[in-house]
């Protein structure tokens, strides 16, 4: 299948924040286009003297267009036109030779559809919320406002839906208040990596919410400043209009062959949709923590594959199913105990839960040498069953941490309090641009690595934590 390209005029880009940031370019060029005559050199000169040092452009077409400017500012220096019977003619015909055969990507057809572009996209800000911010941002606009204003747009669409999957629940299938509230929670909780719905978001710290947005990022949930919405809820938001368009009442519906209701039919397949939405998100998260790592894509592939094999035992996330086969899977699921009515359980974020370490907020990590560094440590992984991940700071550095809690360890070695402890499984750091890579064990205050079965170091709590 061809790769998907962005397209801005006649300009074509391989990637959305490619395309964005010729999108945001082209923006400052018009209005600069607004306010000068860039064909005349001393106007180029001025603009020239306004940007040289700042960080205007961040694309190839906001470079282009300076390159522009600078050609037309050394026209001032020029020598004056031949005196030769028919100099400024041959002069121009010349010149104009020469760009005929040049491609030039600021052309006024390019700028008008820019213009229109952007135009469409300021307007949708506006009708659709989960718009990125980033588009309209003024600038100089820092990044803690940038990712504020993502959250903040994240927080509000998760108000809008809970009131119409309230009223849905209430006026369509007659469920009490509290229940019909509860669902409509229910329904985010599972769908989202976090519901923000009853949070006054407004007032969150910029550390809040940069955890929040770290978050997102890490759930999948937020690619490129642009918000991916869960098929859970696309689903939810269709059954909705079709209920309002239809009048239904939310009956039982017409019984199938197997004398099971459509509708009953239709509840298993939609929380399969859900379960593959959830593996989805979740393999993107374990597929992030392994890349920061010098692992090749073959590598990263197997990690994550081996995890969610031992998180869901079913892993159907990548895979092209017609309704029938999806209702097959719906029992092996339910089995495990991944589906209560008609909510999907999620597993839970604690990895106490699954013999993991937590390892939040301060840690010390000590080197084999004997010297250590205090980290603030927050935890990464979403569904923390087959391995666990943390990014790491201090001061101006930054790491990343994946304990792998697979249970094949099987060495032997004794802990700093001469405990003989079995290793858990692998583990990978980044710290400070070096990786280290071996076993891991850990008992009640301590995390020990073993590098070429030899003890290497490892993590203290700088907090007491009982497991």
């Amino acid at each position: 299948m061809a790769e998907k390209k962005w397209k801005l005029g006649d300009l074509e880009f391989d990637s959305e924040q490619e395309y964005l940031d010729a999108s945001s370019d082209l923006k400052k060029i018009k209005a600069i286009m607004e306010k000068r005559d860039i064909t005349k050199p001393a106007e180029a000169k001025a603009v020239l003297k306004e940007i040289t040092g700042k960080p205007v452009f961040a694309s190839s077409y906001g470079l282009k267009f300076v390159e522009k400017l600078e050609k037309t500012a050394a026209g001032a220096k020029a020598t004056e036109p031949s005196a030769a019977p028919g100099g400024d003619r041959a002069a121009e015909k010349g010149t104009k030779k020469k760009k005929e055969k040049k491609v030039h990507i600021i052309t006024k057809r390019n700028i008008v559809i820019g213009a229109v572009i952007i135009a469409v996209l300021v307007a949708a800000k506006f009708v659709v919320p989960l718009v990125m911010p980033g588009l309209t941002a003024q600038q100089g606009e820092t990044k803690e406002n940038i990712h504020r204003n993502l959250v903040l747009a994240y927080a509000k669409n998760q108000v809008e839906l809970q009131t119409s999957f309230y009223n849905y629940y209430k006026n369509v299938l007659g469920e009490e208040e509290d229940a019909a509230l509860a669902d409509a929670n229910g329904q985010l909780a599972d769908a989202y990596c976090i519901n923000l719905a009853d949070e006054n978001v407004a007032d969150y710290s910029d550390k809040q919410i940069e955890e929040i947005y770290v978050k997102l990022i890490t759930a999948g949930e937020l690619v490129n400043n642009s918000f991916n919405e869960p098929q859970a809820i696309t689903d939810l938001k269709t059954t909705i209009a079709q209920s309002g368009a239809a009048g239904l009442t939310g009956g039982d519906g017409e019984q199938t062959a197997s004398g099971e209701t459509a509708a009953a039919a239709g509840s298993k397949v939609s929380l399969v949709n859900k379960m593959m939405d959830y593996q989805q998100r979740t393999a993107a998260q374990l597929a992030y923590s392994y890349s920061r790592f010098d692992f090749s894509d073959a590598d990263v592939k197997e990690y994550v594959a081996e995890d969610m094999e031992k998180i869901f035992g079913s892993v159907i996330y990548d895979m092209k199913l017609s309704d029938s086969e999806k209702e097959a899977y719906y029992s092996s699921f339910s089995d495990a105990g991944f589906f209560a009515g008609s909510s999907l359980i999620r597993l839970g974020s604690n990895p106490v839960e699954h013999n993991l370490p937590e390892l939040t907020p301060n840690i010390r990590l000590k080197r084999a040498d004997g010297t250590d560094v205090e980290l603030s440590c927050s935890q990464q992984t979403l569904a923390p069953v087959a391995s666990v991940a943390y990014e790491l700071h201090a001061g101006q550095k930054d790491g990343y941490l994946v304990l792998r809690g697979n249970g094949t360890g099987i060495g032997f070695v004794q802990d700093d309090d001469g405990n003989s402890v079995t290793t858990q499984g692998d583990f990978f750091l980044n710290w400070d641009g070096t990786i280290t890579s071996g076993e891991w064990y850990y008992n009640s205050s301590q995390i020990g690595f073993l590098v070429n079965d030899q003890k290497d170091g490892g993590i203290q709590y700088v907090y007491d934590l009982v497991y």
